[in-house]
């Protein structure tokens, strides 16, 4: 059977455990997965803020140097009295494989230098605080939404 994104490739079935799938002949199959992330932001106007995340899910492996991208805000911090939050975006580096045949990602990425609140269910820019930004970075964990083996 012929791919759709490379009609002259045929495709095999190959079995996972759980279910059946089509992947290209000669290629081993590598699944979507995703990775969580914590950091502590640089100090800047005097506090830092907390970031956690999880990476957009792709189809990778350890050794294909497949990346992620990522977005997310902020954890809560007060500035002289006044909470605020930032907003973040960004694409980790590629994979880099352990070896136990897992791998992790690095980040590195500035918060937004928009200061919000939440309030009514709306964002809403901070006046009162300057615009700033901070810095953050660091490894991934290992890869999630994997199938156990056998599954």
């Amino acid at each position: 059977m012929p791919s759709i994104q490379n009609p002259g490739m045929p495709l095999v079935r190959q079995a996972t455990g759980k279910s059946d799938i089509l992947v290209p002949a000669g290629r081993t199959p590598r699944p979507a997965h995703a990775h969580y992330a914590a950091a502590r932001s640089s100090t800047e106007l005097g506090h830092w803020h907390w970031i956690y995340f999880f990476t957009y899910p792709v189809n990778g492996s350890a050794a294909d140097g497949h990346v992620h991208d990522y977005q997310g805000t902020s954890r809560v911090a007060d500035y002289k009295g006044v909470s605020h939050f930032h907003r973040f975006n960004g694409t980790t580096g590629p994979a880099i494989a352990l070896a136990d045949g897992t791998h992790y990602h690095l980040f590195s990425a500035e918060l937004n230098d928009e200061p919000f609140q939440l309030e009514g269910g709306s964002y809403l820019t901070v006046l009162s605080i300057p615009r700033h930004t901070h810095s953050f970075s660091g490894p991934t964990g290992p890869g999630l939404g994997y199938e156990p083996p056998g599954w």
